[in-house]
């Protein structure tokens, strides 16, 4: 599928001004959190891109940047287990305030073991950001910290998330909507 064909066939979730809007919420919440402090900022690759170049320049707290690429998704299927790409060096983390940076927190799973992976590092701290919150029926390991929108339990994509490994350089936050889906309403 083509990403023009794609976006016939889904619907806007949230616009980019309503996805920037809540960038700019949460960099003044971090920013009045960590005003004073020195914070190693992790975003989880490949998704947290957009967010993250959206979010980073407009902190100004004293940071350090890094990433951590770990993914349980083949495809657009969740797996039970978690490969790492990469990872910070230890030294990089130990005995550091670390701020993961992701772009959906869905089931929780992978944000769940790197920022258990991270405290086993030996950092002091692990704070969670994530730009969209999905609502689902079922408890997450963890929760987050902060949150920029919530989502309800559809699959999206769209501003750092893929749809079949297209549509996250898209600015608007889409669902695709299947004939099916569209029948049922």
């Amino acid at each position: 599928m083509k990403i023009d064909e794609l976006v016939l066939n889904s619907k806007v979730i949230y616009r980019n001004e309503e996805i920037l809007n809540a960038i700019d919420e949460l960099a003044f919440k971090l920013n009045s959190i960590y005003e004073s402090r020195e914070v190693t900022v992790l975003p989880v690759m490949t998704g947290a891109l957009p967010f993250a170049g959206q979010l980073i320049p407009k902190l100004n707290f004293n940071l350090h940047l890094d990433y951590f690429h770990a993914s349980r998704y083949q495809g657009n299927k969740g797996t039970n287990s978690i490969s790492i790409k990469y990872e910070p060096r230890e030294e990089k983390i130990k005995q550091k305030e670390v701020l993961l940076l992701d772009d959906i927190f869905d089931e929780g799973h992978t944000l769940a073991f790197i920022r258990d992976r991270l405290v086993k590092q030996g950092a002091l701290s692990v704070k969670t950001a994530v730009l969209f919150d999905k609502v689902i029926e079922k408890a997450k390991p963890i929760n987050v910290d902060y949150f920029g929108l919530t989502v309800p339990n559809i699959y999206v994509y769209g501003f750092g998330l893929d749809f079949n490994e297209i549509g996250r350089n898209m600015s608007h936050l889409y669902a695709y909507e299947t004939k099916q889906s569209s029948e049922k309403k």
